[in-house]
């Protein structure tokens, strides 16, 4: 699903997502660094600890074509490209959490 707009909140600590559908969506920014599907992330993902992650925030976002982003972190992570549908899918993730 596409996202009609999509913003960094003030705090620089979530994402924020708008959706045609009135579906919106925060995503904090330890749980986009944690699941950033990067190469050199991969070990992260297996991680249940989201506290290694505290603290770092959204310093950019940089558009990939028309399919994507990518966040650049505080920490200097900026490898990962999160997909229209991969964020969609930790929006989803996160409201089970």
């Amino acid at each position: 699903m596409t996202p009609k707009k999509i913003k960094i909140g003030p705090s620089r600590l979530d994402l924020q997502i708008k959706y045609e559908n009135g579906i919106n969506l925060v995503i904090p920014s330890t749980f986009l660094r944690k699941f950033s599907p990067s190469a050199e992330n991969k070990n992260n993902l297996n991680s249940e600890n989201l506290k290694k992650f505290n603290g770092i925030s959204i310093s950019k976002l940089e558009a990939v074509g028309n399919y994507a982003i990518r966040v650049h972190f505080s920490d200097g992570h900026n490898t990962g490209i999160f997909s229209w549908e991969y964020l969609f899918s930790l929006g989803e993730k996160l409201k089970t959490q």
